[in-house]
């Protein structure tokens, strides 16, 4: 499984971490199972998480596979059009854990700038630095996707 630093406004982080947020939307992403470190932006500005992506899903077959719920059309519509989404990433997992601050990340691995969306971590010094930095914690949660419907699709 490939490892990426992934980046989070703080409120989205909170709720993967409670758990009402099932899926991650972006313009782009790749088409494999993901752990993404995530970077938290500001004002916590550090690595406090890692989530772990599954299935990614184009939001044009949705809109086809979803097309007599109209909730969910208006939904899938408004994320293509306002946010430019392309893709939805089902959030198997999330793991709570310390927290890696900015300025450490910047102190200790040179030329670290936090990612805009995302960076790979394949056999880099930033991945050796977090691995040997980061703890987890109890907290996580999980979500199975046996079934998907219309009313878990594109909700903020």
């Amino acid at each position: 499984m490939r490892k990426m630093l992934l980046s989070f406004r703080p409120d989205v982080y909170e709720k993967i971490k409670s758990g009402v947020k099932i899926f991650e939307h972006r313009r782009n992403f790749p088409d494999e199972p993901i752990m993404a470190y995530m970077y938290v932006s500001s004002p916590v500005k550090a690595i406090t998480g890692v989530v772990y992506l599954g299935k990614r899903h184009c939001l044009y077959d949705w809109m086809e596979e979803y097309k007599e719920d109209s909730n969910a059309i208006a939904r899938i519509k408004e994320y293509m059009e306002t946010y430019h989404y392309r893709y939805a990433m089902e959030i198997a997992k999330f793991q709570e854990t310390s927290k890696i601050s900015l300025d450490d990340l910047r102190k200790n691995v040179p030329g670290f700038v936090a990612p805009q969306m995302y960076i790979y971590l394949d056999n880099t010094e930033l991945l050796k630095y977090i691995e040997s930095n980061l703890e987890m914690k109890d907290g996580h949660v999980e979500h199975l996707f046996d079934e998907i419907d219309g009313n878990q699709v594109c909700v903020h």
